[in-house]
């Protein structure tokens, strides 16, 4: 038998939806042709009942509803955490008066807040021209091979990818921020900067105090 439908019966059934839809009450004063109606299972092929067919799109609906509320609830505690970190970490910024302190507060601020790897603060002194140049482009973000001969081979051992960027407040240069992760897939030329780069500014203006030491 043929399942495509002919003109004539794509018409007919065309007026039937369109008066059912004019006749919101139809199925109130005929509830026993709810029970009649049978429609396929796109799941197994069986026929089921129009009451059938309604219980398990609701089913279905609720059960995508409880997955995105659960997600929801689960984002939410997340960002609740890390924010909690990011106040304490921006805290211990402000209340340490040395700066030895400032970087460990840094460094392991950074640290909690993403389980990055390693964390380092390199000085203005160790900072070679090479690297000042290239980060005067661009931040350095992605496989380890790219920070070759511009930081020191002791600060990369263990690393997979690394970030480099500047920290500097009030064109006053104060170091630069190495990140560095055994995972080649942590730090990529693809990923968004604009948090680091925040972060950065943070501890740039955190270390600005001690500019003159």
């Amino acid at each position: 038998m043929d399942n495509e439908l002919n003109q004539a019966q794509t018409d007919q059934e065309n007026l039937v939806a369109q008066w059912l839809l004019s006749t919101p009450g139809f199925f109130n004063r005929h509830p026993n042709l709810l029970a009649q109606i049978e429609l396929v299972d796109t799941h197994n092929g069986k026929a089921i009942s129009l009451q059938e067919k309604q219980m398990a799109l609701l089913r279905n609906q609720n059960r995508d509803l409880n997955q995105r509320l659960s997600e929801m609830l689960r984002f939410g505690t997340e960002n609740d955490r890390t924010q909690s970190l990011m106040i304490d970490w921006i805290e211990g910024l402000l209340v340490t008066n040395q700066r030895t302190q400032v970087i460990e507060s840094i460094t392991s601020g950074l640290n909690q807040l993403f389980e990055i790897g390693q964390i380092k603060v390199i000085s203005p002194a160790q900072i070679s021209e090479n690297l000042t140049a290239q980060l005067q482009k661009a931040t350095i973000c992605g496989d380890v091979s790219l920070a070759k001969d511009l930081v020191q081979p002791d600060l990369l051992v263990d690393a997979g990818s690394i970030v480099l960027t500047q920290l500097s407040h009030q064109d006053t240069a104060l170091g630069v921020l190495l990140m560095t992760s055994p995972n080649p897939n942590k730090f990529t030329p693809q990923m968004g900067l604009s948090y680091i780069h925040q972060l950065a500014q943070i501890a740039a203006a955190a270390l600005y105090r001690f500019r003159d030491e």
